[in-house]
């Protein structure tokens, strides 16, 4: 009898874990916990701040005999709107933004495990995601965070893109044609032109002139490609193997 009270308490136990383990790891999912604060509202009602939440990603998608030039234009409009631009504490990111870059504990606690070990702390404080509806969940980012939406997004539809990035910057090059998912605007020249001559910019800018300076500086700067195809396709497929490992 002793025995078989202990087994019974034991099960009883182990199901009241695995209930409780499934209700921390679906509640982020179901909508129970916010999983990433909110931004300030400074952020969020700023000139790069929200427009739209995307609910639905395959409006992302280029649709049946749309112009490719149109589909650009929209995907980056659409991804501009739904991102709120990163603000810092300071002139640039530090260790005391990490509460708002770092992955939740109620996104995928399997990363934000890997996070506070030595070797893999410096990878998840700032970590930028590229499956494009773990980006938009969290609902802010980074240009380069944006860029990677617009990355992932074209790259299953298979067309070729680049990430390029700069000191001040970052874009999607697509056909000679400059993506910047960040202000929601699409310039239709080579980066490589727009870096030799930034004034280029001005006339698709429009909504931003207090922001030409800035953006004649960072279009002005060398340019390098962020990542590789290689790279990236690697790294959304750890994205997709941790989020299944945290429902085991």
């Amino acid at each position: 009898m002793g025995a078989d009270r202990f087994w019974q308490s034991l099960g009883l136990c182990l199901t009241g874990l695995g209930a409780a383990f499934l209700l921390f790891v679906a509640a982020y999912p179901l909508g129970l916990v916010q999983a990433y604060p909110t931004p300030p509202a400074e952020a969020i009602e700023g000139p790069l701040g929200f427009e739209k939440k995307i609910e639905d990603l395959n409006g992302l998608y280029r649709e049946a005999n749309e112009p490719k030039q149109v589909y650009l234009e929209r995907l980056t409009k659409a991804v501009a709107g739904g991102v709120v631009h990163y603000w810092t504490e300071g002139d640039r990111w530090a260790a005391t933004d990490a509460r708002y870059t770092k992955i939740s504990v109620f996104d995928n606690y399997v990363i934000w495990l890997l996070g506070r070990l030595p070797a893999y702390h410096d990878s998840f404080q700032n970590y930028e995601f590229l499956t494009p509806r773990k980006a938009l969940d969290r609902g802010y980012g980074f240009c380069s965070q944006a860029s990677k939406i617009v990355y992932s997004i074209l790259t299953e539809q298979g067309i070729p893109a680049t990430i390029y990035s700069a000191e001040q910057h970052t874009i999607v090059e697509v056909d000679g044609n400059v993506l910047d998912s960040d202000y929601g605007v699409l310039v239709p020249h080579p980066l490589a032109l727009v870096e030799r001559d930034p004034s280029i910019v001005d006339s698709y800018y429009s909504d931003y002139e207090d922001m030409l300076p800035l953006l004649h500086g960072a279009y002005g700067q060398p340019w390098h490609q962020l990542g590789t195809p290689e790279g990236f396709q690697s790294a959304r497929s750890y994205e997709t193997i941790f989020d299944r490992l945290k429902w085991l």
